[in-house]
């Protein structure tokens, strides 16, 4: 994740196009931009639950535990009534890896 997540450059549109050309090609049919766009909203509100948001600490090391990201993604898009996509854990990992490869990016 990038050291200050608030504060970095991170644009909404650039992150789906980069996570849409990041997933393999068999799973980009399956997801919309406003798919992929409500994934990584609900990233962020794991960040949030877990104070990740909040750190004062630039130099405080996150160990993101990516399983749990995909699993609390998962579970909180199948209660979402807009969540009409494949919530199928493999296809959200290659999302939410590809959403932390673009926050690394603007590191």
């Amino acid at each position: 994740m990038a050291e200050n997540f608030e504060d970095s450059i991170y644009d909404d549109d650039v992150a789906v196009r980069f996570i849409q050309t990041h997933i393999p090609q068999e799973i980009q049919g399956k997801y919309t931009d406003d798919d992929i766009l409500l994934i990584t909203d609900t990233m962020v509100d794991y960040y949030q639950r877990n104070g990740w948001l909040d750190a004062t600490d630039p130099d405080e090391e996150i160990e993101i535990d990516v399983d749990d990201i995909v699993n609390f993604v998962v579970k909180e898009c199948k209660k979402d009534k807009d969540c009409h996509f494949d919530t199928n854990p493999e296809s959200i990992r290659w999302i939410v890896e590809a959403e932390l490869d673009y926050e690394e990016s603007l590191a």
